[in-house]
């Protein structure tokens, strides 16, 4: 017979076991029943894997950047995307415009008179103006001139130019400073060159703002420092690129800081970049 002190000890030790099973399996649950993210599920998530095999031959700092935040980098790329496919066009020593490209929407700076300009025949896409007026109007707050020097060029009048440094300078020299023609940025009609066009802007109080603020209006530094063996290019100051506001957020956050990153990324991948977003 079974004795009622052994009895009520067994009956507890039940209690105690039924107790830390459901204790144990309801700790296996999301907090507040949520279902884990695209983060938590990274290492699982086939799109993440994709995304990797995409940055192989990138730095690491860029690597690290968008693997440590994928949800965030794909937000900002589906909106790149959804922007019209030439902001991200690339035009260097690789990759050349036909020499029939003409912008289509090229409109003459004169028509705005807050723009203070170096001659009066510039051109740019319209897609540049607005953000291009606004951040004159903000520098123009702090008692700052930017002077637009050069815009838009056809592939004729970089033929020209191109031609003109050759005989000044020599190839070599030409080559670093430069573009033939159908190779440079300024084709696309969303560059510009400010101030001097020397590498005494940087130093100027314009030269120093616009590179610590032009990238809020979507204009980007082509040709940094250090970079010539990536870009083809030495330095120079004065030479932006306008690639919108969510351009700049990218290459700020994600590339280093360094323009040409971006834009080869975006072109080697923009098909596999919108299946990716497919799977979100």
């Amino acid at each position: 017979m079974i004795q009622k002190g052994s009895l009520f000890i067994a009956v507890v030790v039940v209690l105690i076991l039924l107790t830390t099973g459901c204790s144990a399996k309801d700790s296996s649950k999301p907090e507040n029943g949520k279902k884990a993210g695209i983060s938590d599920m990274q290492a699982e998530n086939p799109a993440s894997e994709r995304l990797q095999e995409m940055l192989t031959d990138y730095p690491p700092v860029i690597q690290e950047s968008i693997m440590s935040d994928t949800d965030g980098f794909l937000a900002l790329v589906k909106k790149a995307l959804e922007l019209p496919d030439e902001i991200f066009v690339m035009a260097d020593k690789k990759h050349a415009l036909g020499e029939d490209f003409i912008p289509e929407d090229l409109v003459p700076l004169t028509d705005y008179s807050a723009l203070t300009l170096s001659r009066k025949n510039l051109k740019l896409r319209m897609i540049v103006v607005p953000d291009l007026l606004r951040m004159v109007a903000d520098a123009q707050k702090e008692g700052l001139t930017l002077v637009v020097s050069s815009t838009y060029r056809s592939y004729d009048y970089q033929k020209m130019l191109f031609e003109r440094e050759v005989k000044l300078y020599g190839l070599e020299t030409a080559e670093r400073e430069s573009a033939r023609p159908g190779t440079s940025q300024h084709q696309l009609g969303v560059t510009i060159d400010f101030g001097s066009i020397t590498d005494e802007y940087a130093n100027t109080p314009p030269g120093k703002w616009l590179l610590q603020n032009g990238w809020k209006y979507g204009f980007s530094l082509s040709y940094p420092k250090g970079y010539e063996w990536l870009t083809g290019y030495r330095p120079e100051v004065w030479h932006y690129r306008y690639i919108t506001p969510v351009g700049t957020e990218l290459q700020r956050r994600y590339f280093n800081d360094v323009q040409q990153y971006l834009l080869m990324f975006i072109n080697e991948n923009r098909n596999r970049l919108r299946e990716i977003l497919d799977l979100f």
